[in-house]
């Protein structure tokens, strides 16, 4: 009889041969990208991630490339200075100007005064690259094959030459901090491979025997970096400056541990300690717990995620490889299963590049980058690009991801609050940034019109702030977040004025990134009221009151803060029927009639201030705005259209901007309409590339099969939410299932329809509060007398849920 102890050893040892790809045996796993040919350029190569050290994986036959990267490594220095000293001395003048309508005036004031000191420089970069040759590969290789497991979070390489079977396989450990590459040659010709590791700036590499290779590095006075790789084999080892090779190895398995100085602290200047001793620790760690373990342990990590979430939206052409998937895609109805595919892809790059502890949140590109100044820096667009990056953290279930994001808001304070003094006055309250800000905690505007100024950056932050709150209902966590929440709302509070009419609005405002044409042909961008801008602060106000109802605080602010909310200048119908842009009906003398930003729809998604079935005749003006804006945009502005009208409740519609999305693209140069797609990797294609359209079309998927964004009062005066059950279900999803989706107030919801028509549900109630659901049939509730009263063409449901408990409700069927 074996020991406990020799059973337990035999299981560790086979183990990891349990959970190994699919695609070694020769099968597809259900989930899994896979080509037949190595990647020859970035946008064909495969991600993989652990939130802070990812690589991109080319799956070369006799050269490879891993393109590393690191989340924090950002060029350039903290710029404190970037704030326009006394900016706030020239605001009287510059609202004068807009309100007398001398707005050529006032757009060369405000860029002139309200932009930022000093030119925006730092960029997002790769970390380095590790390069493969293989000497003996330049034999004829037949049945490659390379995939990405997104079940398991591990890519791979599969082929034969003459006699040997090779594999690879590659995945970035969370718990261990590792990227592992594992080699075997499975026949009678070894693996003989030379291993290069370097950057291209700022950095030396070194070989330390008897394995490793150590890269030391900067970009520039704050951060310094660190990247090690070891070698274990049963092979022969010999190295040399920069560089290892291997002979006669059956199998090797590279480690590579990486990381920098960084620290997200704007008073201690981002800087932290040397990363040489982390680094160092997490390689012998990692060498000490072996592949085997590694393997098993990342895996399990990551499913704890992703498996969170299952869905099925109908038959998947997965026998074919996943570049012909994306070109045969058209209207998707003949692979219904490809977006379903993509909706998981977008949670694995959400899991990959935003893990609970992260320094920094997933940025434009989520991790993955090449080269030293990215497209648009890389960095935090947040008139749109960076919140996208977040829509699906909290409905997909992947609620801790969202929690770098709200630590860097949380971080943005202390800058912000500089920021808030030196362009609205030194008496200024809270805080305040508008476009963008990065991984030095950027807050000053940005330094040219027509995107420099935007009022609308840290009003839009704090709805993240909130949505957590919303969806987790946990109280502590919102009284944490509470006083930031706060802030921001006082700087609108004490910076917004009256317009003409006596409502309050911003001035100077934009909408971001457009112009506008007057009806006496004055063109600018500079006005006062812009939609979107008022749009987040109603949304802002609207939360925080909330937050004090439910934390039982500053009962006086409360009240401020709804007066003010009420009196926010309303949302308003122009000649067109459309929701208006401008403080001005304007929309119509546009000579950008097709513009990428859908700004004033903000109130319609992400925000709630306009819904189907509360104000129908703003929806039926958000509607017509996107009729005249047109369907086709850049990546992520489809994206958001997808979202739009799955709030319009028009399925149809919203997959219909899903099939554009998902149009395949080789696109590399910057083209600002009209090009969006999908490059080979299914990497989101503006062009060039930025993942925030990946997220979105998760977010709009989502909204098609549950949405909970519409509120009501409860007994207690709080928020409760109406759960709507599909609302927004595609005919080209005639047949389904989604289980473990969350909607605000605590609950998490699985689904399932035939036929169009659904068929069963079930909500389980982390918190016990009370809720309404809107179905498209009439279903019964088992255990509650829930009568349904008319809800438009719909059927809605009131629910006092019990804590921790579960109801299946099904469809009513007709009694004949």
């Amino acid at each position: 009889m074996l020991s406990v102890k020799l059973t337990f050893k035999i299981f560790i040892a086979i183990f990891p041969l349990l959970i190994i790809s699919r695609e070694v045996c020769g099968q597809q796993p259900p989930l899994s990208l896979w080509y037949r040919s190595p990647a020859k350029e970035w946008i064909e190569a495969l991600p993989v991630g652990n939130g802070t050290l990812g690589a991109m994986v080319f799956g070369g036959i006799e050269n490879d490339r891993l393109q590393l990267n690191d989340i924090t490594v950002w060029s350039g220095d903290p710029q404190p200075a970037a704030d326009r000293k006394d900016a706030y001395k020239f605001l009287d003048t510059i609202r004068t100007a807009i309100r007398q309508q001398r707005y050529k005036e006032a757009q060369e004031l405000t860029a002139r005064y309200m932009t930022s000191s000093a030119p925006y420089y730092s960029s997002y970069q790769t970390l380095g690259d590790i390069f493969l040759h293989f000497k003996n590969a330049a034999q004829p290789a037949g049945s490659y094959k390379r995939w990405l497991d997104i079940g398991q979070a591990i890519s791979g390489v599969s082929y034969q030459q003459p006699g040997t079977r090779y594999t690879r396989e590659t995945f970035s450990s969370a718990p261990d901090s590792v990227i592992v590459h594992h080699i075997t040659a499975n026949g009678k010709t070894p693996v003989e491979v030379s291993i290069l590791l370097n950057r291209k700036e700022r950095s030396q590499t070194r070989f330390e025997a008897p394995n490793k290779l150590i890269m030391t590095g900067n970009t520039g006075a704050t951060l310094d970096f660190e990247v090690q790789l070891a070698v274990i084999t049963d092979g022969i080892i010999n190295g040399s400056n920069d560089s290892i090779t291997v002979t006669k190895a059956s199998e090797l398995t590279i480690y590579v541990t990486g990381g920098t100085s960084y620290i997200l602290d704007y008073n201690k200047g981002f800087k932290g300690e040397h990363p040489h001793r982390k680094v160092t620790r997490q390689l012998q760690h990692a060498i000490s717990k072996g592949y085997g373990r590694l393997k098993a342990d990342h895996v399990a990590d990551y499913r704890r995620f992703f498996n969170r979430v299952q869905i099925n939206l109908g038959a998947a052409a997965d026998s074919l490889p996943t570049d012909e998937r994306l070109k045969n895609y058209g209207d998707g109805k003949k692979d219904p299963g490809f977006a379903a595919m993509f909706y998981q892809y977008g949670r694995y790059l959400l899991i990959s590049s935003s893990r609970p502890g992260n320094p920094l949140p997933s940025n434009s590109q989520g991790l993955w980058g090449d080269g030293f100044n990215l497209p648009w820096k890389c960095d935090y667009k947040s008139n749109i690009n960076y919140q996208m990056n977040y829509w699906p953290a909290e409905p997909t279930h992947l609620e801790e991801l969202h929690d770098p994001m709200i630590r860097l808001t949380t971080a943005l304070v202390a800058p912000g609050t500089k920021t808030a003094r030196a362009y609205f006055g030194p008496d200024t309250p809270g805080w305040y940034y508008g476009y963008t800000t990065n991984g030095w905690g950027w807050t000053s505007p940005g330094a040219a019109l027509p995107w420099g100024v935007f009022a609308g950056g840290s009003g839009w932050a704090c709805q993240h702030l909130w949505e957590h709150y919303a969806f987790g209902r946990d109280i502590n966590y919102l009284r944490k977040v509470y006083p930031v929440m706060k802030g921001a709302a006082e700087f609108y509070l004490a910076t917004m004025i009256t317009d003409e009419e006596g409502h309050w609005v911003t001035s100077p405002s934009t909408s971001p990134e457009n112009n506008f044409i007057t009806d006496n042909q004055q063109k600018g961008n500079v006005t006062e009221g812009a939609t979107m801008e008022k749009a987040i602060i109603w949304d802002l106000f609207d939360n925080v009151a909330m937050a004090c109802r439910i934390l039982h605080t500053d009962e006086a602010f409360r009240q401020k803060l709804i007066t003010a909310r009420d009196n926010i200048s309303p949302l308003k119908i122009g000649k067109e029927g459309q929701l208006e842009e401008w403080n001005k009906d304007w929309d119509l003398n546009t000579n950008d009639p097709h513009h990428r930003h859908v700004s004033h729809l903000f109130p319609l998604h992400p925000g709630h201030q306009v819904t189907a079935f509360k104000t129908p005749e703003l929806t039926a003006a958000a509607k017509r705005t996107l009729e005249l804006r047109g369907d086709d945009g850049t990546g992520w502005s489809i994206a958001w259209k997808e979202n739009f009208w799955a709030r319009l409740r028009d399925g149809n519609h919203a997959h219909h901007l899903l099939s554009y999305q998902l149009r395949p693209t080789t696109q590399l140069q910057t083209v600002m309409a009209d090009a969006g797609g999908t490059y080979p990797n299914l990497f989101d294609a503006h062009p060039p590339f930025q993942i925030d359209g990946n997220f979105g079309a998760v977010s709009g998927i989502t909204e098609m099969l549950l949405q909970s964004h519409e509120t009501y009062l409860t007994n207690n005066g709080t928020y409760g939410y109406v759960l709507d059950i599909l609302p927004a279900l595609p005919a080209a999803w005639p047949n389904g299932t989604v289980k473990g989706l969350r909607a605000r107030g605590g609950f998490e919801v699985d689904i399932s329809w035939n036929n169009g028509r659904l068929t069963d549900f079930s909500i389980r109630s982390a918190n016990g509060e009370p809720c309404k659901i809107r179905t498209p049939v009439p279903v019964i509730i088992p255990g509650s007398n829930a009568k349904a009263t008319a809800s438009g063409s719909c059927y809605l449901y009131e629910l006092q849920t019990l804590k921790g408990k579960s109801y299946k409700i099904k469809r009513l069927e007709k009694v004949l």
